[in-house]
């Protein structure tokens, strides 16, 4: 139980902290030079790491239950759960935030990786839904062949997570989308 209270209120806590470095990290620019973003920009980051390093842990997780040679039980659910509302969480922030960036003065390169970028996130967020239902699935009816499908989708989910991650740095520290310039 005690296990299951630190999985729920560890992203509590890493959210609430990611945004101690603001003001560490806004340079002063002139105000004729500066991009003024609408706040829930700034809501993106912090999603996506959790959308990131959930899943990757509900991977890790399966593999361990694997050479346990463990069913997966009520924290393996919850911690796919968790991962499926990171996933679907930072989709919609990205989706807001990509429409206040769409707009703005950026290089034509920057505006298809923004693009890909946009449209992966999508897919992955409805991909994570479908993980989530089939392991919903697979608890009312534990199939072994739902539970592998699970498990690959889960691996073809974090592939595409690690590869959404790598757009967004480069629509980070390629072009600088979303910070103060």
């Amino acid at each position: 139980m005690r296990m299951l209270i630190i999985i729920s209120c560890a992203p509590l806590l890493f959210f609430l902290f990611s945004f101690s470095h603001e003001r560490e990290a806004v340079k002063e620019v002139p105000p004729a030079e500066r991009v003024v973003y609408p706040r829930v920009v700034k809501l993106h980051p912090p999603a996506v790491h959790f959308a990131i390093a959930l899943p990757l842990f509900a991977l890790l997780l399966e593999g361990l239950y694997h050479i346990q040679r463990r069913r997966p039980d009520e924290v393996e659910f919850f911690t796919l759960l968790l991962s499926a509302g990171a996933v679907v969480g930072a989709a919609i922030t990205g989706y807001v935030a990509h429409e206040s960036m769409e707009n703005l003065p950026i290089s034509q390169q920057a505006l298809e990786v923004l693009h890909t970028h946009e449209t992966l996130g999508i897919v992955l967020a409805l991909l994570f839904t479908g993980i989530l239902f089939l392991r919903l699935m697979y608890a009312f009816k534990p199939v072994q062949v739902v539970h592998h499908l699970y498990l690959l989708l889960l691996l073809v989910g974090v592939a595409g997570l690690l590869y959404q991650g790598s757009l967004g740095g480069k629509l980070v520290y390629d072009f600088g989308l979303g910070v103060s310039r």
